[in-house]
């Protein structure tokens, strides 16, 4: 949301919204209303609300719509009017919904989900702030005893609000990640998970390894997968490099730093040999120079690429 947007703007979008998916929204409308729906929590407060107003709407029939007009029947007047009146005190709120401190209500549920090349920025009703990199998709689940972020896939930044009253809790299916104020890093991927901290102690649990607890500190990252967890040490400044378009690779295997470039470029990677795809590399790229990184590769590893209409298959060379 815009900070020039009114709440009566935000209302009209959604009513719009609401009346478009009655006749059905096409691929193309789905993710500009997806769009839309992620780019702030006002939308998403506003947009349920108003669902919640449709659906009371829809329970008034014919009969009771012309009751209200009716003056010998006082008792289904009586009735509708009172339904109305509810209708129209929703309403109010809705209008003065963002003059209300968001944190007056603990309760809050959203889903967030960015594109392909989208990065999304948002500031959650409990102060906390949260990024979103390219392709990801998270769900918010707040109450007044915890704040709960289930990760599905991608890369989100957490700058999380103190309060040791509610923990914030991030999950993802490798690892829980508990926090009361920090500023961390999390990247899921099918086969690991990433935590990376700026700032703050984060503590992490392993859904694999139940062993596994362990609490990391500025500077350090755990790496969550089939062999375990693995903690190394990074430089703190980098945790959100990609934000600025910069993606930091140490030590990772060829085919995690291939899926990095995926979450910006429409390429399908192919991998002729495991070997390959094992291969580790090290530096810093820009997320959007996806040739420059195919021309440099060869230089630094011992691979020859093949690209056809963005099917790139690298093989041994």
């Amino acid at each position: 949301m815009t900070r020039h947007q009114t709440a009566e703007q935000i209302q009209q979008q959604a009513n719009q919204w609401l009346e478009l998916q009655r006749t059905g929204l096409n691929e193309q409308q789905q993710q500009a209303f997806l769009h839309w729906l992620n780019e702030s929590p006002e939308h998403h407060a506003v947009y349920q609300q108003s669902q919640q107003v449709d659906q009371l709407l829809a329970q008034f029939d014919d009969a009771q719509t012309a009751a209200i007009s009716s003056p010998s029947n006082h008792f289904h007047f009586r009735k509708v009017w009172a339904i109305a009146a509810c209708v129209a005190i929703l309403m109010i709120s809705l209008t003065s919904y963002q003059f209300w401190p968001s944190t007056s209500n603990a309760n809050f549920n959203a889903q967030y989900q960015s594109a392909r090349a989208e990065q999304l920025d948002f500031v959650l009703p409990d102060g906390s702030k949260l990024s979103l990199d390219a392709q990801t998709q998270l769900i918010l689940q707040f109450d007044a005893k915890q704040r709960v972020s289930h990760l599905k896939q991608g890369r989100a930044l957490f700058d999380v609000a103190k309060n040791p009253q509610r923990p914030f809790i991030v999950n993802t299916h490798r690892a829980n990640i508990t926090v009361l104020g920090t500023r961390f890093s999390v990247d899921s991927k099918s086969n690991s998970t990433r935590i990376s901290v700026e700032h703050g102690r984060v503590k992490v649990q392993s859904t694999r390894h139940a062993q596994h607890l362990i609490e990391l500190v500025q500077g350090q990252q755990a790496v969550l997968n089939d062999q375990g967890v693995d903690v190394q040490s990074m430089n703190p400044q980098l945790v959100d490099a990609w934000r600025n378009g910069r993606l930091v690779f140490n030590n990772v295997p060829l085919n995690e730093v291939c899926a990095e470039f995926n979450r910006y470029h429409d390429a399908d990677f192919e991998f002729t040999d495991q070997s390959v795809s094992n291969l580790m590399l090290s530096g810093t790229f820009s997320a959007s120079e996806l040739d420059n990184f195919l021309d440099l590769l060869p230089h630094v590893l011992p691979i020859k690429i093949k690209n056809n209409n963005n099917h790139i298959v690298i093989s041994k060379s």
